[in-house]
């Protein structure tokens, strides 16, 4: 038996530039182990004389042991050595592909080799898996560690070895297929959601010079995970201003002389990605700022109660920012809709810079960074509009940034993006993030809300503010003979305004479900800006019910690409029929509380385990009650009859399960209830575990 060798736990992360974070402490432990008789007749290098299979958390660790050592060197850049564990992960071998008594789901591989060197875990049978591993050689001794989920979450798996070598493109095998193996995993909980709760540090080489990064791990149904039980590992975007260690205590260097420079530090635990990072500030100088914490349910603040002089607590409290921002964060999920389900709560932190060049107005991403220029008296913040006379939130900057988030998350609006006119990519990309934030906008004056007036009548002055910006230069575009090769975000958020105008709010609801589902491709070409702005055109005729081309040729020169108008055109009316208005809006519809029907509140909400739901009816109908997800798709059906008019409190209940008896994860609904006259009311719903 071998002595295994032990290899450090950062080595085994160095070469994917990550820092392991050594709160995983606990040793390997052998999961299996095999010997292999030697074999003369073939390369010392390839001839397996063990191999074994260990687990610490949720990582693996495939180890084999060879008569000779791996060479330091091929003789060709493209030749290689490989070293395979066949796995078997459903134990069954007639499934996945045949090595024998072993059917693999997965091909653990390590490579060496100058072009072709690496580690992967190959798919090849239908399990759900796969991706890089980290290769280390040690002599004789060849490691690849890999996570549990890159293999299936195999509770047991069959494996076995095998190696050969390419070398001037002539293929050699090396150890055939070694015996069969099993081993049994360990018991392991692995993480569903990572948040770093620390999205900002504001350092200085002078001091303080390091900040510490705090983590939360919870698994699938929200509970918290000791963090001594998982892999964790820290990279700092760039180091050469601030480092961080395998703790993740970053460390300032120097102040940045770029806005590109200012670091990030980027988390994963057993190799799921942190869903935000954190910002590392660094000025020449302290500027004595200590954030607060400010949470919501959707989104949390980290802002210092006073800057320089300004009352920056009793500012937010005023306005009431945070449950704002919280609530243009759920509209913009409803209305935007890309899917969210991975994503942590969404930061928003003040980013005080002391030089102009690198501070920042607002930087989507999460954290949203909202600058603050130290030393400028006033005007020097994407917070507050920073004039002592009045100052007041920075609503369209702040709400601005959420929709770059929205729309950026979607593949489809990415591809959308792909033109070769980068002029018309940035139109469409900020101008829908500022439509994002107009949504935000609408459902917060148009729909049920608990913020107080002073917070509305600011958000509205504000919105209006922009909406006379935005008519001003389509007007301006307009008069200078609508050139579309002049187009800018500002005349196509005024075109979008003026949509709504004849239109009504649906109009934008339907162009953001063109780009849905999320992550599917958009399946036409965007190679022309004719393409990407017919695609527009489509959307808006499709939520219309009119063919709007001639209206958007003649009044805002827009170029058609009529060779392609009927595929685009079937697309683009397909998605939008896809998603119902009505089933993801916020509060009631007026229409329906008009007519005497009404979704009453459900009690109690937030609710854990079960919400009791009831309606009211103005006259006999049929009455279909669901819930939805922000996607607008159907979680569980909870009524279908027909109904006397009444009032039915409690008329359901509703277990937080969907149709198939599935527990639902924490997040927010939609009650949708309809009757057969086209009447419909709906109501949120948020399920805490």
């Amino acid at each position: 038996m071998f002595q295994r060798f032990v290899v450090p736990a950062a080595r085994l992360l160095l070469a994917a530039g990550l820092v392991m974070w050594p709160a995983a402490a606990a040793a390997w432990e052998m999961l299996s182990y095999q010997d292999d008789p030697v074999n003369l007749a073939i390369d010392e290098s390839l001839d397996i004389t063990a191999a074994s299979v260990e687990q610490q958390g949720g990582r693996l660790l495939f180890t084999i042991a060879l008569r000779g050592d791996v060479p330091a060197s091929l003789p060709g850049p493209d030749d290689s050595q490989t070293y395979l564990w066949f796995v078997d992960a459903d134990e069954d071998p007639s499934t996945g592909q045949n090595h024998g008594a072993v059917g693999s789901e997965f091909n653990v591989r390590a490579v060496i080799g100058e072009t072709y060197g690496g580690g992967w875990v190959d798919v090849t049978g239908g399990m759900p898996g796969g991706g890089v591993g980290t290769v280390t050689v040690d002599g004789s001794v060849v490691f690849i560690s890999v996570w549990m989920d890159q293999i299936g979450n195999a509770a047991s798996f069959n494996w076995r070895c095998a190696t050969f070598k390419v070398i001037g493109g002539t293929y050699t095998h090396g150890n055939l297929d070694t015996a069969v193996a099993n081993a049994v995993t360990l018991p392991y909980t692995p993480p569903a959601t990572i948040t770093v709760t620390t999205p900002i540090l504001q350092l200085c080489p002078s001091g303080p010079a390091t900040g510490q990064l705090e983590l939360e791990i919870r698994d699938a149904n929200g509970s918290l995970l000791p963090p001594e039980e998982h892999f964790g590992a820290y990279r700092s975007t760039n180091p050469d201003v601030a480092t961080v260690d395998a703790d993740g205590l970053v460390t300032a260097i120097v102040p940045p002389t770029e806005h590109w420079q200012t670091p990030y530090v980027d988390v994963t635990v057993d190799g799921v990605m942190a869903g935000n990072s954190s910002v590392v500030r660094v000025n020449p100088f302290d500027v004595g700022v200590v954030h607060q914490v400010l949470p919501a349910s959707n989104v949390t603040f980290l802002l210092p109660d006073v800057i320089e002089g300004v009352d920056l607590a009793a500012l937010t409290a005023q306005y009431e920012v945070v449950h704002a921002t919280d609530a243009a964060f759920l509209a913009q999920a409803i209305g935007v809709g890309p899917d969210r389900t991975n994503w942590t709560t969404q930061y928003l932190v003040l980013d005080v810079a002391t030089d102009p060049v690198t501070s920042v107005c607002g930087a989507s991403g999460n954290p949203v960074r909202l600058g603050w220029l130290w030393g400028q008296a006033e005007h020097n913040s994407c917070y507050i509009i920073n004039d002592p006379a009045n100052r007041r939130p920075q609503w369209f900057v702040m709400w601005h940034e959420l929709g770059h988030n929205f729309t950026c998350s979607c593949n489809a609006f990415n591809m959308f993006l792909w033109t070769p006119s980068p002029q018309h990519n940035t139109t469409y990309g900020e101008g829908l993030a500022s439509l994002g934030a107009l949504w935000s906008w609408r459902m917060a004056m148009d729909y049920p809300s608990d913020l107080g007036a002073t917070a509305r009548a600011d958000i509205d002055g504000h919105f209006c503010d922009y909406w006379g910006n935005f008519s001003a230069a389509l007007a301006s575009y307009k008069a200078n003979g609508k050139d579309y090769a002049t187009i800018n975000p500002d005349v196509l958020d005024g075109i979008l305004l003026e949509m709504w105008g004849t239109y009504g709010i649906k109009c934008w609801f339907d162009l953001f479900s063109t780009f849905l589902p999320s992550q599917e491709a958009i399946p036409v070409a965007m190679d022309s800006i004719e393409k990407q702005a017919t695609w527009f055109v489509a959307a808006m005729s499709a939520s219309a019910g009119e063919d709007l081309r001639g209206l958007f040729s003649e009044e805002y020169g827009f170029p058609i690409d009529e060779d392609v108008w009927p595929e685009i055109m079937s697309v683009v009316q397909g998605r939008v029929d896809a998603r119902d208005f009505y089933s993801v809006g916020i509060g009631e519809a007026p229409l329906a509380a008009a007519a005497g029907v009404r979704l009453l509140a459900n009690v109690p909400n937030p609710f854990n385990p079960s919400t009791s739901v009831g309606f009211v009816l103005g006259s006999e109908a049929r009455v279909t009650l669901g819930v939805y997800d922000v996607r607008g798709r159907l979680v569980r059906g909870l009524l279908d009859a027909e109904m006397e008019a009444g009032e039915y409190r409690d008329a359901c209940i509703w277990d937080g399960r969907d149709d198939r008896g599935r527990a639902m994860t924490s997040g927010t609904y939609f009650l949708r209830l309809t009757t057969d006259d086209g009447l419909r009311g709906a109501r949120k719903v948020v399920l805490v575990r």
